[in-house]
């Protein structure tokens, strides 16, 4: 019902005329966890003339975990409250900054709350959420340490198992100290993104573009490293054991959806209109 070819037809006519109703939650318990891959090898699983960001033959794919506070409307203020808070996962890869910048593209997203897979399908087109009643998240933290638990389990391919801790180890090493100067240049370029491109449900060829602001404080981020991992999907993108992974934990963050429209062209020579309307 939510894919309907008709309601879906309807919302997006409707949608045309009304104004975005801009959308807000506090998140907390933020996990990034990323990895370099050839980009021969992923590609191709977005269709031309995507192009993705790549240094050196690779390409970055990330897998995000939260927990959301209230995701809701903004114009409800102190009234957001009556907003579920869903836990929520998004694994993504990010366009060549001259096609535009501070974009990311998605393979999947994830939340354990159906009203927000309901109302992301029903009303929006960058929001095509997977359900996933049974996502864990657990977080330990104390003074000194900060143990991490996740799991979601969608499909064979869709699924992930990963234990987490805090780490007083230089996080910029091997391939990773080739691709950022700095710590600081790491997480500009992962943190704070303004767009996100989504496979519309109905029109895998047309993209949504969803235009969002991220607002954190660069000194309270954490780095992490894994302890043990099972995720199918790393395999097919040529990640085993010995890939280092970058990966870090934001305490809290602010986020903010802005606007939505969809991706009206794209080409080899020009960018992408970055319009929040």
């Amino acid at each position: 019902l939510l894919q309907s070819p008709i309601l879906l037809i309807l919302r997006r006519y409707l949608m045309r005329f009304s104004p975005f109703l801009r959308l807000e939650s506090q998140a907390t318990d933020t996990v990034y966890m990323s990895w370099l891959v050839d980009v021969d090898l992923v590609k191709q699983r977005f269709p031309e003339p995507i192009r993705l960001w790549e240094h050196q033959g690779k390409t970055i794919f990330s897998i995000l975990f939260y927990h959301h506070h209230h995701f809701g409307l903004h114009c409800f203020g102190p009234a957001r409250k009556i907003f579920p808070s869903p836990h929520q996962s998004n694994w993504r890869f990010y366009l060549a900054a001259d096609l535009l910048p501070k974009t990311v593209i998605f393979e999947q997203i994830v939340v354990d709350k159906m009203l927000h897979v309901m109302g992301g399908r029903m009303l929006s087109d960058a929001m095509p959420a997977q359900y996933d009643p049974n996502f864990v998240h657990h977080v330990e933290q104390g003074e000194a340490h900060l143990k991490i638990h996740a799991k979601i389990n969608m499909d064979e391919r869709y699924c992930l198992d990963v234990k987490l801790k805090n780490t007083v180890e230089q996080p910029l090493q091997g391939d990773w100290a080739n691709v950022f100067p700095t710590w600081d240049d790491a997480l500009e370029f992962f943190v704070p993104q303004e767009h996100v491109w989504v496979e519309c449900v109905d029109q895998p060829q047309q993209l949504s573009q969803g235009n969002i602001q991220i607002v954190s404080d660069f000194a309270q981020i954490r780095p992490l490293e894994i302890q043990e991992i099972d995720c199918p999907l790393l395999a097919e993108f040529g990640i085993d054991a010995q890939s280092k992974a970058l990966c870090f934990f934001i305490p809290h963050l602010d986020f903010h959806v802005l606007g939505e429209n969809p991706v009206e062209s794209i080409s080899n020579e020009t960018k992408v209109n970055a319009s929040v309307d």
